[in-house]
């Protein structure tokens, strides 16, 4: 068991490492437009807002695949929802503040960074939820040829 939970937990931090590199990408790949020298500033600091929005990300998603080793516990392994917290908990928090942030700028007509953020945070809930269910199917297995 040991072994499989080991698996899932690198397979989450490699998917969270990927999702970083990737959003960085994105967020180079961006189009500047030519302008004064106000409008390069704010678009540096604009860059600068989504590194730093990229690596809190980043963070909270290396946070929520440490908590993974806790079903290594019987007692949260067995349980469906305390195992579902371990998985999902962080990552579902963080997406939540970020779409409700998100859906506030885009009712005031800014399509801005957290828009970007929330494609990749539901990108990621996505990959921890199939991961989720992986795990639950593998644990009913375990416990059924036991």
């Amino acid at each position: 068991m040991k072994k499989n939970i080991f698996k899932f937990w690198l397979i989450n931090f490699l998917i969270s490492v990927a999702l970083f590199f990737i959003y960085n990408i994105v967020i180079a790949a961006t189009k500047t437009t030519d302008g004064n020298l106000f409008e390069k500033l704010m678009q540096i600091l604009e860059l600068l807002l989504n590194m730093g929005f990229a690596f809190i990300y980043f963070i909270a998603m290396v946070i929520s695949s440490f908590v993974l080793p806790l079903n290594l516990v019987e007692k949260i392994r067995n349980n469906f929802f305390l195992s579902l917290l371990t998985f999902l908990g962080i990552p579902l928090f963080c997406f939540i503040f970020i779409i409700t942030n998100a859906l506030i700028d885009i009712r005031l007509q800014n399509f801005t960074i957290l828009t970007t953020l929330a494609i990749f945070s539901t990108i990621g809930l996505l990959l921890t939820t199939i991961q989720f269910l992986l795990f639950r199917k593998r644990i009913k297995n375990y416990n059924f040829n036991k």
